[in-house]
């Protein structure tokens, strides 16, 4: 219970303010704990942030099923709206969490963003194909600007910018992110 405190109140405080500018001392008091505590849970702040990331990914899996799910569609369509909630499923609970690793200035922590970011863009080389395959990828643009596209619309930066900075709802944000995926990578039906 005391773990699970210190860790909110970290994800809380981290994804606020910034890596640098919170102590272990900040991260104690939001957790109602002594600073001892914090370190003897968790040794060094970079331990804590780890800690904190992996526990704010169990979701993944289930957000990927839908993967099998859009590969049995024929529809092209339906290939980039479950890109879409696939998005949204990952980040709505944390996307603050990319947005913390990128943003940490930490090399262990921003190796680890580039690694996630790097396996997600071999994983959406699987949608490209797809849309290669089934003739309906724009004509206007190739497959790797339209992988290029594709990965970075369905960033954590894009949610993070719509949804955190200008109050979108999650349901809003992947209804528009289907929207201008369909309308970007593919030719009219």
């Amino acid at each position: 219970m005391t773990r699970r405190r210190i860790l909110e109140a970290a994800r809380r405080l981290l994804a606020e303010l910034s890596y640098s500018t919170v102590t272990m001392d900040d991260i104690a008091k939001e957790a109602g704990v002594a600073y001892q505590t914090v370190y003897s849970v968790f040794g060094t702040k970079l331990r804590l942030a780890e800690a904190m990331i992996e526990a704010g990914w169990p979701h993944i899996d289930e957000a990927m099923k839908l993967v099998e799910q859009a590969r049995e569609s024929p529809d092209a369509n339906v290939w980039l709206r479950t890109a879409a909630r696939i998005t949204r499923q990952i980040n709505e609970p944390c996307g603050d969490l990319a947005r913390f690793m990128r943003e940490s200035g930490d090399p262990v922590l921003l190796a680890r963003y580039r690694a996630v970011e790097d396996g997600r863009f071999g994983q959406l080389r699987e949608v490209v194909d797809m849309l290669e395959r089934s003739g309906r990828l724009r004509s206007t643009i190739t497959s790797s600007e339209a992988l290029a596209v594709l990965w970075a619309m369905t960033g954590a930066d894009w949610y993070c910018q719509l949804v955190f900075q200008r109050k979108w709802s999650p349901a809003r944000y992947e209804e528009w992110l289907g929207e201008a995926l369909i309308n970007l990578l593919l030719e009219p039906a």
